[in-house]
């Protein structure tokens, strides 16, 4: 299964993972209705309901496996930051939608940068999308603009964030937890009257980077692409949503629409796009990248927790990654069959990190010796041989 492929190419042996689905109700009255409907039949459970059941799951695997690594996944919007910052300290979590597409994506854009000549903190980025898996991207970006040096008012500024409703401005109406992420109201003064949508939000902001984490297929179009080539030779479009019919544009539209300038990586697998009689190769920013590395550098390490830093440790050793192996040929991820080597890699720097911050808790290997602990301890797939058997 997919877990099973994922553990093993991080190199977690799948005999010590354990997928859990966790059935809080649903609204929907014909499944209610229903007598094959295999769920719970009660209304989904929300607010201190929500919590208590999840506080007695997390409870109960802490008693059981005082060590475990928590990976949470597919959790509603509304709650996935909140579960997130409920139980990290309490066990070692992380969450993929928001922490690992973020992530990968930061890795991706800070790849194109060196591509390009230039650096993270002279970017204006527009996210489309702000569920966990945008507002993950969005803070995974601004962190990496305080790293290489920016002020956070200069940060938050950089990065232009829509959801549903238009960009997101302080003093709307929003949920909580995209708060941080809305632009001060003097910023975007002059913009416009009423909600500020994604044409105009890349024409005033002067986006230079466009990131869709939307899941509504089509919604980057050629004005839009049009409009970054105005004032940056190279934009960089990113249209991550999964599946591929989810895709925001195609990369063969992208490039069409920006003369071949424009550098794209995409969140499902696309073939090589024809460009001027050469082909050029479509990243695939796939969280499987971060996910399966950052999970097993935590468990090596016996991290009391799963730090922004040691999530931003797994980023920047993707980022070298593809900068050692692939940036000389136009790359900016590498291929999905290097995840192994790449898992690797990203578990070595999450233990470094996890060593720096005094969260790991490990005897069984120090910081000097940590790549060769890594992968003395990976796990090895290793299939029995099959022999015919002719019946007499």
């Amino acid at each position: 299964g997919k877990l099973a492929l994922y553990t093993a190419a991080g190199g977690v042996s799948p005999y010590r993972s354990l997928p859990i689905g966790l059935d809080v109700g649903t609204d929907r009255d014909d499944l209610l209705k229903n007598n094959s409907y295999l769920g719970v039949p009660h209304r989904r459970l929300r607010g201190a309901e929500y919590l208590a059941f999840m506080d007695k799951f997390v409870d109960a695997v802490r008693a059981r496996w005082p060590r475990a690594v928590l990976q949470w996944e597919d959790l509603s919007k509304d709650t996935a930051f909140e579960v997130l910052e409920r139980y990290r300290k309490k066990l070692p979590s992380f969450n993929d939608d928001i922490q690992g597409t973020g992530a990968v994506a930061l890795a991706g854009l800070v790849s194109a940068c060196a591509l390009r000549g230039r650096t993270l903190r002279d970017e204006v980025v527009v996210v489309h999308g702000a569920g966990a898996g945008g507002a993950g991207v969005a803070r995974a970006i601004q962190h990496g603009m305080l790293r290489e040096g920016l002020a956070p008012a200069e940060a938050r500024s950089r990065v232009l964030v829509l959801d549903s409703k238009g960009l997101l401005v302080e003093g709307g109406k929003m949920e909580p937890y995209k708060a941080s992420l809305a632009q001060e109201a003097a910023r975007v003064a002059g913009w416009g009257a009423g909600p500020l949508h994604l044409e105009e939000t890349i024409a005033k902001s002067r986006a230079t980077v466009l990131l869709g984490l939307s899941g509504q297929p089509g919604c980057f179009t050629e004005p839009m692409v049009r409009a970054m080539c105005e004032h940056v030779e190279r934009p960089v479009v990113f249209p991550l949503s999964n599946p591929t019919l989810s895709c925001e544009a195609t990369p063969a539209d992208i490039l069409a629409w920006s003369r071949g300038r424009a550098i794209v990586a995409t969140g499902s697998p696309f073939d090589p796009v024809k460009v001027d009689g050469r082909d050029v190769p479509v990243g695939q920013g796939n969280n499987a990248f971060i996910f399966p590395g950052l999970g097993f550098g935590a468990i090596l390490a016996e991290a009391s927790e799963i730090t922004d830093g040691m999530v931003a440790a797994a980023s920047y050793a993707l980022a070298d990654y593809v900068k050692e192996k692939h940036l000389s040929h136009g790359r900016i991820y590498p291929p999905v069959e290097e995840m192994r080597e790449v898992s690797e890699r990203v578990a070595t720097r999450v233990i470094e990190q996890a060593f720096d911050e005094g969260v790991a808790r490990t005897t069984k290997t120090t910081a000097a010796s940590v790549g060769a602990h890594v992968r003395a301890k990976a796990w090895q797939p290793r299939y029995l041989p099959f022999e015919k058997v002719v019946s007499s």
